[in-house]
């Protein structure tokens, strides 16, 4: 693994475990993630329930749901987990051992705004505008009357400090400041990289270097892109809201973005370098595969999907087709015995 400008990678890492959080752009690395899986025939820990990849969205990583996977494939073990699941180190890594463990973070307030966008929370909530208020302005300025009601738990973790959550601290303690401090501390010592979704591309070179990586195997084009009509603009009084709500994710944030940067000047002075060759294939990539006048909303209205040119190279549709859903076929056999 490198860590300055004189060392050179070893072999590239296979075995890796993702934390998806939510509206983060960590559906992108996940599909970089699935990509990498499929080109290299690597095994993904997988819920042999749903054809989504999720195991839970409240409930972490167990040994009960190591007992209701797809089996790996022939003669392999399992290389890669990037299903949304609470983060659980120890039970993880009773199916991946030794592990490299990634996240990414995103700016608490945009964070927050998208989540209450994409997932239709003023309709859930049967919130109404107002004359002067759009309902996300209602939701804020009656936020304590809105979250007593909630009574499903994901709701609950995710209109509070989700991200957080889904790194390791859990709903009961979001207002004990300890016990917020020793996760942000375990997080430090258990995860190898914590992207930060504001600098996306940075992360991801960050994310080679990790991964021992080539650049071509970052490439990407951007999933789950929310549609306009679900977004927000956010005042200062709404912003500092927002920040009160999620106390816990602030500081995650805070301290990860300071460690992020710290990484970045580890990687030495080849890394504005590293970052400009990477942007100047990723625009040649976009020239040749995307269609930028075309797109298809989907996923029940929430989610415009980037559409390729036609005739577009094949390499094209490798990036842009990865989804659970196409992992399931490769791995259905012996799904009554699998191999831990």
């Amino acid at each position: 693994m490198m860590t300055g400008d004189q060392q050179e990678c070893g072999p590239p890492v296979t075995r890796v475990s993702f934390v998806k959080t939510y509206k983060t752009a960590s559906t992108t690395i996940s599909s970089i993630l699935i990509r990498y899986g499929i080109n290299n025939n690597l095994s993904f820990v997988l819920p042999s329930h749903h054809e989504q990849g999720w195991f839970s969205r409240t409930v972490r990583f167990n040994s009960k749901m190591q007992k209701k996977l797809l089996p790996p494939l022939p003669g392999s073990n399992y290389s890669i987990l990037a299903s949304h699941v609470p983060f659980n180190k120890t039970a993880i890594e009773e199916v991946i051992p030794n592990a490299t463990h990634i996240t990414i973070l995103r700016h608490p307030v945009f964070a927050y705004e998208s989540i209450f966008g994409f997932f239709k929370i003023a309709r859930n909530f049967k919130i109404k505008k107002q004359s002067r208020q759009n309902e996300f302005q209602t939701f804020l300025l009656n936020s304590d009357k809105y979250l007593k009601r909630v009574k499903d738990p994901f709701y609950k973790t995710l209109l509070r400090n989700r991200q957080i959550f889904d790194v390791g601290l859990d709903l009961k303690d979001y207002d004990n400041e300890t016990i917020v401090d020793y996760v942000i501390d375990r997080a430090s010592k258990e995860f190898d990289l914590v992207m930060i979704a504001e600098y996306f591309d940075e992360s991801l070179i960050l994310l080679k270097n990790v991964m021992c990586w080539e650049l071509e195997d970052i490439l990407y084009m951007q999933q789950n892109k929310r549609v306009d009509h679900l977004r927000y603009k956010i005042n200062d009084w709404e912003r500092q809201r927002i920040l009160e709500l999620n106390e816990a994710d602030v500081k995650l944030y805070q301290h990860f973005n300071e460690t992020f940067w710290r990484k970045v000047e580890a990687y030495g002075s080849k890394f504005s370098k590293d970052l400009a060759t990477f942007q100047s294939k990723l625009e040649k990539m976009h020239t040749e595969c995307i269609d930028d006048g075309k797109y298809t909303t989907d996923y029940r209205g929430r989610r415009n999907t980037t559409l390729l040119k036609d005739g577009a190279p094949a390499y094209c549709s490798n990036i842009h087709d990865n989804s659970f859903s196409s992992l399931a076929s490769r791995q259905t056999l012996n799904i009554s015995n699998p191999i831990l």
